[in-house]
């Protein structure tokens, strides 16, 4: 009896646990350079904060921007915003945000996770802040223990070719058309076109040198290349020599 006992008070004691980690919130904390756009261009240092318990929602964020004498402190407001944050760290997310002088911001951020570990993950963030006839743009990093990373400590990065940019006059062919990655990346390329092509490493000169090198790759098919060295990549299409990628490793 006392065993049964024993037994299913540890299982409770699991079970919450399990309930506990689970609404461990997500925090995100980072800084950055923003600038007034405008006619008289203006630079600030900027950080901001958001705290998350799932892909869709925000609990709680902030926004601060130092010039000068002039700082901006705009609390977000949860309930308005939308916010979808991808299986490979990517987001996209905008809502609303008021300063301490009540004045009332619109917020865009996009995220791209550069990397993830086990001891945390760190995110590259685009902003666009406008409101009080004023716009700024913000470049952030961020850190902090991503709860949803299954990458563990590797890093990755995908490049898509999407459908139906095989003629010379379409854009976008390579999506993104330049990869920014730390040293150690692998990137992924996948063809979502319904014609083949491939992924050819270039030279200053255009000509195809041996390091990354594809067969042509069908439809849903992928070709993948870990980069160990810093530097700027090139390559194209050896099908459609006309469409030129970068990868830019630091």
């Amino acid at each position: 009896m006392k065993l049964v006992i024993a037994s299913l008070f540890l299982i409770s004691i699991l079970a919450c646990s399990a309930a506990y980690a689970d609404s461990s919130p997500m925090v995100m904390k980072g800084s950055g350079i923003g600038m007034l756009n405008g006619d008289s261009p203006k630079m600030y240092t900027a950080s901001l904060k958001i705290t998350l318990h799932n892909k869709t929602t925000i609990d709680s964020g902030y926004v601060i921007m130092s010039a000068d004498q002039s700082t901006i402190v705009a609390k977000m407001h949860p309930d308005k915003w939308q916010f979808a944050y991808n299986n490979d760290g990517s987001f996209h997310a905008t809502g609303p945000a008021t300063s301490r002088q009540d004045v009332s911001y619109n917020l865009v951020l996009d995220g791209n996770r550069l990397l993830s570990s086990k001891a945390g993950s760190l995110w590259k963030i685009s902003a666009e802040m406008s409101g009080n006839n004023n716009n700024y743009l913000v470049e952030y990093l961020a850190s902090g223990k991503d709860l949803f990373a299954s990458v563990g400590s590797t890093l990755i990065a995908n490049v898509t070719i999407p459908n139906g940019n095989s003629a010379q006059s379409s854009m976008g062919f390579f999506v993104p058309l330049n990869s920014e990655v730390l040293r150690g990346t692998t990137i992924t390329w996948q063809n979502q076109d319904n014609i083949g092509h491939t992924i050819q490493s270039i030279n200053d000169q255009g000509t195809i040198i041996p390091m990354f090198n594809s067969a042509i790759l069908k439809t849903g098919e992928t070709f993948s290349y870990k980069f160990d060295k810093p530097g700027v990549y090139h390559y194209y299409c050896s099908i459609h020599p006309w469409r030129i990628g970068v990868v830019t490793v630091s």
